[in-house]
């Protein structure tokens, strides 16, 4: 796929966030982590594409610094959401240790002008695990119908992205010289990023809305 049109595919990360600002003000707070990830997804996609299209340049710099917010704002929903609120001392070692991976990686190392897989694999396994429990818990714990659910359909998404992210990362160390299926891959990431942003949109659809917007909505003379 051309520049251009990548760009194009990802900026269907607008259909969820224009829902999400739209209803912002009615919605529980918990989801705003994801909002704000959803608003960091558009920024990196932009300046990546004026990187790449614009200035003739390496999108990388903007690449691995959106990597490590993005790691950290999905970690605190899952604080915000409960499961590493009730294991502070789990959610204090991942927050520890993906950031030492990334500055090991990208500083220390001084790989920041180029990618780091490592941390994308890294933080996209960890995130994978949580979103599984998450559905877990959910199954176990909630008789509703789990399709209606937002944090149900979030992590799905975060499970389809980032298992094909780790598959997507993975796909370098193959070569794309030494067979058709490693372009394949990478070609594909775009369509699943877009299918990805349409799953949000649904998941922000269904954000419930704050207890007093119900009551005035209901009860309101």
């Amino acid at each position: 796929m051309n520049t251009i049109g990548a760009f194009l595919v990802s900026q269907t990360v607008l259909i969820p966030l224009l829902i999400g600002l739209i209803r912002f003000n009615r919605t529980v707070a918990s989801f705003q982590p994801f909002l704000l990830l959803l608003a960091l997804a558009f920024i990196s996609e932009t300046i990546s594409y004026i990187c790449i299209k614009e200035l003739d340049t390496s999108n990388a710099v903007p690449f691995n610094l959106y990597g490590l917010a993005e790691s950290m704002v999905i970690l605190y929903q899952f604080y915000i959401w409960g499961f590493l609120k009730r294991k502070r001392v789990l959610f204090i070692g991942l927050v520890g240790g993906l950031a030492s991976l990334w500055i090991t990686e990208n500083l220390v190392f001084n790989k920041i002008e180029a990618f780091s897989p490592m941390f994308r694999v890294a933080y996209a396994f960890i995130v994978v695990l949580l979103s599984i429990n998450e559905i877990n818990f959910m199954i176990v714990r909630d008789n509703k119908n789990l399709l209606k659910n937002s944090r149900f359909l979030v992590c799905l998404g975060f499970i389809t992205f980032f298992i094909y992210q780790i598959i997507y990362e993975a796909s370098y160390f193959v070569g794309t010289d030494s067979s058709a299926v490693p372009l394949k891959i990478i070609f594909m990431f775009n369509y699943i990023n877009g299918f990805v942003n349409l799953i949000y949109a649904i998941a922000v659809l269904y954000i419930p809305v704050k207890e007093e917007y119900y009551f005035n909505k209901h009860f309101d003379a």
